[in-house]
């Protein structure tokens, strides 16, 4: 049996050890991590990028080394200590190029930019932030996308050889997509051989040949991008590794040394107060993520500027209008009526379901509407085939020669097979559709976010319609009429 005194110096020792790694516990259980976007950022040459990293919880970094670098620690694309940047040891090809968010390093916005950018900008960039006791990192992955020129196709014939075609296009990056068809538009891409050559500034020019017996067998070359789209659905799951914590031996060790002291109340406190943190930064991270991927969907201002110069006039055609619907007189409203109207019957108006056409149809090129749907409740939108049943019972699939998304019961769907449901952190008020007939391409954009919701990548043979639905007017709250909207400069 241990005498007093040292039994007293034992409890006293072990209650000081109990305490620091208490104090040790708790501040680890406060530092933050670094968060990036686990999706690329994509730009074309020229532009500006944000690259966005945050501190989590918000902390601030105004007394941190905030490094960005990329392949090793010492590849310094960026460099702030001591409350300044560091230029001495940057890669030259990011001096003058580079910059934080000073103003915004007291809320933790570790986000670096990145002015007139070039194709060796392309790479995983790694977010560091630390001090002598802690230090955190996160990756993300920049992509410099170029859009090459216009295919052209000619002859290439060699005496005593089978004739071919060659399909070129230059002022690409990275490699793009070349896709044949012949004239029965089958994909006949696997008898195809490509080449690709890369210019003194990075740019790549590829060169697809193709064996031909005559040459009305093929036609048509495509020539596209393969730089991944953001149309990821913005779904999180924040697992409990996210949150900084006790390793196990340290928690066995305190159980231990508690038990021998009587201290077991204050491991539990520590740990509901762990338990308690969790759950309330859980709601927070996935706020500020959700933010994240929405910056993320946003598309690129010469993009949108692109899309939206491929816009056209649509106009409401009567003739195709359910009995359910009022028009406006200049075709550019509908509105459900609640009653049915008297109309003709045709073979071209649907008989059963609240839908109409536009007049315009497409069979070829690029072309982009938008519509306001405001706070409707219910609503439809997409395109459809010439061909598409009028009459009866419609299935909602592209199948079948409907392609659309909608909001029903509070909820957005793209109906593909099977229906794709969208988790939509803003709601659209004014919804973009744009067609790229020969892409095989339906995309859809909030318009006041400049952001995309979905894409529909299909085989299209036939003339496609806009396609417009209401919604029903139930007990008036949601009489509201669908407008087509002209596209102008500030959208």
């Amino acid at each position: 049996m241990l005498p007093p005194e040292m039994k007293n110096h034992f409890l006293k020792s072990s209650g000081t050890i109990l305490i620091l790694f208490l104090k040790v516990c708790l501040t680890l259980a406060e530092k933050p991590v670094v968060v990036a976007s686990k999706h690329p950022v994509v730009v074309f040459p020229g532009e500006s990028v944000t690259l966005p990293c945050n501190l989590f919880p918000q902390a601030s970094a105004v007394d941190l080394e905030v490094r960005w670098y990329r392949h090793r620690y010492n590849k310094i694309v960026h460099l702030y200590r001591f409350g300044k940047d560091v230029t001495d040891t940057q890669l030259k090809d990011y001096q003058g190029r580079t910059g934080l968010f000073k103003e915004e390093l007291a809320i933790g916005n570790l986000s670096l930019q990145i002015k007139n950018t070039v194709l060796s900008d392309n790479g995983v960039y790694t977010c560091f932030a630390g001090d002598e006791q802690w230090d955190e990192q996160a990756e993300i992955e920049l992509i410099v996308a170029a859009l090459g020129t216009q295919p052209s196709i000619s002859m290439d014939s060699t005496q005593g050889e089978q004739t071919r075609l060659v399909c070129r296009s230059e002022g690409w990056s990275p490699e793009p997509e070349v896709i044949w068809r012949d004239r029965d538009g089958n994909n006949v891409t696997s008898l195809s051989s490509p080449t690709v050559q890369s210019d003194s500034q990075g740019f790549l020019s590829v060169s697809s040949y193709i064996k031909i017996k005559q040459q009305s067998n093929v036609f048509s070359c495509l020539v596209r991008s393969k730089t991944p789209k953001p149309d990821w659905e913005s779904k999180l799951h924040i697992s409990s590794d996210f949150f900084p914590g006790v390793s196990g031996w340290m928690v066995a060790f305190f159980l231990t040394l508690a038990l021998s002291i009587v201290a077991i109340p204050l491991l539990v406190i520590q740990w509901r107060r762990m338990n308690e943190m969790e759950k309330k930064y859980e709601p927070k991270a996935v706020l500020h993520l959700h933010k994240e991927l929405d910056s993320m969907h946003q598309v690129l201002k010469s993009e949108w500027k692109w899309i939206r110069g491929s816009a056209v006039d649509v106009t409401l055609d009567p003739d195709t209008a359910s009995r359910w619907l009022i028009l406006s007189e200049e075709g550019k409203q509908v509105r459900h009526g609640g009653t049915q109207q008297a109309l003709p019957d045709n073979p071209k108006r649907f008989d059963q379901y609240a839908d109409v056409l536009g007049r315009q149809g497409f069979t070829s090129g690029r072309h982009y509407w938008q519509v306001e749907v405001g706070e409707k409740t219910a609503w439809e939108l997409g395109v459809a085939r010439d061909s598409i049943n009028r009459k009866g019972e419609i299935t909602a699939s592209p199948k079948d020669g409907l392609w659309i998304m909608w909001l029903r019961d509070g909820e957005y769907k793209a109906h593909a097979d099977p229906s794709i449901t969208l988790s939509l952190s803003v709601k659209p008020r004014k919804v973009g559709v744009y067609l790229d007939y020969e892409e095989g391409q339906l995309s859809f954009y909030n318009v006041e976010t400049r952001s995309h919701i979905y894409t529909f990548t299909d085989t299209f043979t036939e003339k496609l319609y806009p396609f417009f639905n209401p919604g029903n007017n139930k007990d008036g709250k949601n009489a509201a009429p669908l407008i087509i909207l002209p596209v102008s400069d500030r959208d």
